[in-house]
């Protein structure tokens, strides 16, 4: 939680969307351009991988896997969240559930982040974990989408995965930004702009 309280006193203009993510999760920015692109940033709202339960009736996004919050939604915690323990409680418990709470204490929703064909963006295990399956118990219970398995299950566009060890987080660098197939190309995608970046830019803001 005081990591965003920071984040507000020291960095709320320097962006639009700012995430959380654990020190073993690896993120593709790209992936998180391209998804945020056509969003809001001044709604009240955050995306991430979904859990249905402990968090009523918004439910929460994992930890893990990483969340990201709008600017609305930032600004809303540095303005009242920050300073009142009623709605959002200091660092305690588990981290991700506690910050569930208090998004939806400050009436922040959660959004849906899968992609077109239901598979997910956010990913709150290892890519290896997920193509087998090999799930604990909790995620299984709690997991808004059955806790799918498979390489099906991963999003073209992924963008993250948790349990990342520093040689993952290498090689995984590698194989995304550095190989490449003979013979395929690949089209450049058409963003969606929102037009609060269309308007930001043409005001020159």
């Amino acid at each position: 939680m005081q990591a965003f309280k920071y984040i507000y006193d020291n960095h709320y203009d320097e962006a639009d969307w700012f995430m959380k993510a654990d020190d073993d999760t690896f993120v593709v920015l790209e992936n998180l351009r391209y998804f945020l692109a056509d969003r809001d940033p001044k709604e009240p709202v955050y995306y991430g991988h979904h859990f249905s339960t402990f968090v009523k009736p918004n439910g929460y996004y994992s930890g893990g896997g990483g969340y990201v919050i709008s600017k609305e939604a930032l600004r809303r915690f540095g303005l009242k969240g920050a300073t009142n323990e009623s709605l959002c409680a200091k660092d305690s418990g588990a981290e991700d559930t506690e910050f569930g709470k208090c998004m939806q204490n400050l009436g922040v929703l959660t959004a849906d982040s899968y992609d077109e064909t239901g598979r997910s963006r956010f990913h709150a295990f290892h890519p290896e974990f997920i193509k087998e399956g090999v799930y604990p118990d909790w995620y299984i219970q709690i997991d808004t989408h059955d806790a799918k398995k498979g390489y099906g299950a991963i999003s073209e566009y992924p963008i993250s995965f948790h349990y990342m060890t520093p040689k993952d987080m290498y090689q995984y660098e590698f194989y995304f930004y550095h190989l490449k197939v003979y013979g395929i190309t690949y089209q450049p995608l058409r963003l969606r702009i929102h037009e609060h970046y269309v308007n930001t830019s043409n005001t020159g803001s």
